[in-house]
């Protein structure tokens, strides 16, 4: 279970800071994949570099979940600090909206978030095998396995 923080009277400066554990590798792949999207409009850190920078945050929160922190000290957790990443990019800026306005979006990605943080080591084992291993150049694999699935319910079907 992750917290989710209002605020930090701490200003991060001129750009958001995105807080992220800095020894997950699920966590390294897909922060890659973010600033992909957003550019030089946010900065990445490992949580243990900047949490000296917003005392005000204990470092048990900053274990628990991503935290991105806005220009204006507010702070989004988990998913929300994802998709609020994405409105600093070009591509699924309508996430977010999504997430703050629809309760039901915002039950299934906490609790989708949930499990993934609990399954990191697997669930890094999971992007690769669907994406690739670079996640800046990622490669619909899971496209093949949906096809493979197909082909063989369809086999099954017609042998049936």
């Amino acid at each position: 279970m992750f917290t989710k923080l209002d605020r930090t009277k701490y200003l991060p400066g001129d750009k958001p800071i995105m807080a992220w554990d800095g020894e997950c590798g699920f966590c390294h792949y897909w922060v890659l994949r973010w600033k992909k999207f957003s550019g030089d409009k946010i900065i990445y850190e490992p949580y243990i570099k900047v949490a000296e920078r917003f005392p005000d945050i204990e470092l048990r929160y900053f274990r628990q979940a991503v935290r991105f922190i806005d220009v204006d000290g507010k702070i989004y957790t988990g998913p929300a600090a994802a998709f609020q990443s994405f409105r600093y990019g070009n591509k699924y800026r309508w996430i977010m909206p999504l997430y703050q306005n629809f309760k039901p979006a915002e039950f299934i990605a906490d609790h989708i978030y949930r499990l993934i943080s609990k399954n990191r080591p697997f669930m890094y084992k999971v992007s690769v095998a669907l994406w690739g291993r670079n996640p800046l150049k990622q490669k619909p694999y899971w496209l093949l396995y949906a096809g493979g699935l197909a082909l063989l319910f369809v086999g099954i079907r017609f042998s049936i």
